[in-house]
């Protein structure tokens, strides 16, 4: 008998490469959708609120999942977002997650997708950083996720219930859109290509240096830990290698096969920026065996292939 599992927020940057690689595996894949859908085939989406618990016990008793992956979220972590709305979403829709659990498929497992935004900063002399480093978030998003930590937490504590819960550091590649530096970069560098000229990319601080994935690992990471993770466990997804934002760009560049100038625009620099964050991946690697498999060259490859299809 296949597998079966319920993905919600399946029409995500990161749900839609789940739902893609779970059917490709022979898995039956339903989830929640809000304004696209996912494109996958074989995906069964439903359009609800996340925060609907009723709704969502509805659709995942008579699913029968064995796999909850719980990613739908509202990922604000560059913008002013609206607070009430993120909350709602994240945190509210959390609470609506396990309540559903509970009520409908108390014996399902269920896979918490958290970020690496719940630790804060971390000083130098932390990173690389390990799953015990303490949760200080200083982003209403990483207090989201920290808070939704605390959630499934207490809903293990209370229900025995099978829950692991991943912390994926950064990541980019093929269908990697919104107010973030990889896709915003993708952007100006299509609007350059397109216009015939050379042309000057506005960046911030590219001295920085951070832990980056292809969406395809961070996938892949997130089966391997529905898979083998241990219950109870947290786990980093990430790569363990620091790489600079210069570096990124430089290599984005190369991707399109543009000659640009590089001009740092003082808007785009943050008041406070920690100069190094990198994950300790260590946990996953030992429990599950899984490692990245796509290089930076690939995902900027593939960022730079699917900027161009969609602009």
């Amino acid at each position: 008998m296949s597998r079966r599992a319920f993905v919600t927020g399946v029409s995500g940057f990161a749900g839609r490469e789940l739902a893609a690689q779970l059917v490709g595996a022979g898995w039956q894949v339903e989830g929640t959708v809000n304004s696209r859908t996912s494109g996958v085939a074989g995906v069964v989406e439903h359009r609800v609120r996340i925060d609907d618990h009723g709704a969502l016990a509805a659709l995942i008793g008579p699913f029968a999942p064995d796999v909850v992956f719980h990613l739908a979220a509202i990922v604000d972590t560059v913008t002013t977002p609206d607070v009430d709305e993120l909350h709602r979403v994240n945190t509210l829709g959390t609470v609506a997650v396990v309540e559903a659990l509970r009520a409908a498929a108390p014996s399902a497992r269920l896979l918490f997708t958290s970020s690496s935004f719940a630790y804060g900063r971390t000083a130098p002399d932390a990173q690389p950083v390990q799953e015990s480093h303490p949760l200080k978030p200083v982003t209403p998003y990483g207090v989201s996720k920290a808070e939704s930590e605390a959630i499934v937490a207490r809903f293990r504590d209370e229900t025995g219930a099978d829950t692991v819960v991943t912390r994926a550091f950064q990541h980019s590649g093929s269908g990697h859109t919104g107010e973030y530096a990889l896709a915003d970069w993708a952007r100006q560098l299509v609007a350059i290509e397109r216009a015939g000229d050379p042309g000057t990319i506005a960046t911030g601080n590219l001295e920085v240096a951070r832990d980056y994935l292809d969406v395809r690992d961070v996938a892949s990471a997130y089966i391997a830990v529905a898979e083998r993770g241990r219950a109870g466990e947290t786990y980093n997804v990430c790569s363990g290698e620091p790489v600079t934002m210069r570096e990124l760009l430089t290599g984005l560049i190369d991707a399109f096969g543009l000659d640009v100038r590089i001009e740092t625009d003082p808007a785009r620099v943050r008041a406070i920026d920690q100069p190094v964050f990198v994950g300790d991946p260590d946990n996953i690697h030992a429990d599950t065996q899984w490692a990245p498999r796509y290089s930076r060259a690939e995902m900027l490859a593939a960022l730079a292939a699917s900027a161009r299809a969609s602009s």
